[in-house]
């Protein structure tokens, strides 16, 4: 058997984690926010930030991967490389298959006035004038993102330990200030503000594909070195 393969099935194992509880708790999200919708019957769309769940609890899946399986994986004499490229096929399946189910759901709520209610969970507004292809790429890419990130993070910790993150951290806390100085001292904030309106918000979406790259180089390169 493939030991990549051998990897999906050791996360697909955990399906709790990977499939139930982040659909769980949309679900508890949506029928809070239908029976809110349908109480207040307000005679206008309802707008609601639930969705955000499941891209954050994406990110949380992302940190504990590694502390999860790891271990047990190199136990088991699966190579850094196969459990590396195991997970990120699992990652792929996974949000993929989430990305397409929002997507449906999207397209339902469109179709159906917000459930009858004029909720709006699913389907989010500054996305209304795309098609639907590019909303599946757009939920993609956030899921995608936000796993890879903590995945990343998880990586981080997995190969310095937590001196490492203080680290990593503390870094980006000094670089953020002495951008922020920068812009505040040249007074550029207005021109930043402008250029960001310019743009597309597509554009900025998909922006977030060469950083997901960026977070698989970094998340590969420090596994090769990690202790178990």
């Amino acid at each position: 058997m493939n030991r990549a393969e051998q990897v999906i099935k050791l996360h697909l194992r955990n399906k709790l984690t990977w499939l139930y509880v982040p659909w769980i708790i949309l679900l508890a999200n949506f029928l809070i926010n239908m029976i809110i919708a349908s109480s207040l019957n307000l005679g206008e769309t309802m707008h609601t930030g639930a969705i955000s769940s499941i891209f954050v609890y994406t990110f949380v899946v992302g940190t504990i991967t590694l502390k999860e399986t790891f271990p047990f994986a190199v136990g088991l004499s699966i190579r850094r490389k196969d459990y590396f490229f195991g997970t990120v096929w699992t990652a792929l399946i996974v949000n993929g298959l989430s990305a397409l189910i929002l997507t449906v759901l999207s397209v339902i709520e469109g179709a159906t006035n917000g459930w009858g209610v004029r909720l709006n969970l699913f389907k989010v507004a500054f996305l209304s004038d795309v098609s639907v292809i590019s909303v599946l790429g757009i939920y993609l890419i956030l899921l995608l993102n936000m796993y890879f990130l903590g995945f990343a993070i998880s990586s981080i910790h997995r190969r310095f330990g937590s001196t490492g993150l203080y680290i990593f951290f503390t870094t980006l806390l000094l670089i953020g200030t002495l951008v922020s100085l920068y812009l505040t001292h040249f007074s550029l904030w207005g021109d930043l503000i402008l250029g960001g309106i310019a743009h597309h918000y597509l554009e900025i979406f998909w922006w977030m594909a060469p950083l997901t790259a960026v977070y698989l180089a970094a998340a590969y390169g420090l596994l090769r070195r990690a202790s178990v």
